[in-house]
């Protein structure tokens, strides 16, 4: 019973996400979008190589990237994870991108922009709690630059 609300509010939390993106799509000069998923998952390598977005229960949350007109890529990151919680949430294997901290019934949004130039041609993220417990991790599905 608990995780039909739960999806219930990531997939509210995708469409308010994904609205923007339609406007988007009409309007070829604004900016290029890609989209990932981030996954219920310990570990990986720093290419993700091995996360998959196949299983809906293990679907914590999306990311949807953007490249701007003038060059930077911003992210637009929607969760639903542990109540609460500050997760700590980074461009995989380079560098924090800052924290994304949840509400009291586990949803939780941020905004981050990060270069293009000096980005890896495939981006990877992963997001974790202080201490990184087993089963508060996160990996995102691997996603081309826009």
């Amino acid at each position: 019973m608990h995780s039909l609300p739960r999806r219930c509010r990531l997939l509210l939390g995708l469409i308010v996400l994904a609205t923007p993106l339609s406007a988007v799509a009409q309007n070829p000069d604004r900016s290029r979008t890609a989209e990932a998923f981030l996954v219920r998952q310990d570990q990986s390598d720093c290419g993700n190589s091995d996360v998959k977005a196949d299983d809906p229960s293990r679907i914590g949350g999306t990311i949807v990237i953007a490249r701007q007109t003038n060059g930077p890529l911003r992210l637009k990151v929607a969760i639903t994870a542990a109540p609460d919680t500050t997760y700590h949430f980074y461009l995989k294997c380079v560098r924090q991108l800052g924290d994304i901290k949840t509400e009291d019934e586990g949803e939780g949004t941020a905004e981050f922009e990060i270069a293009a130039d000096g980005a890896p041609p495939v981006l990877t993220f992963d997001m974790y709690p202080e201490g990184a417990p087993p089963g508060q991790k996160f990996q995102s599905t691997p996603v081309r630059l826009p």
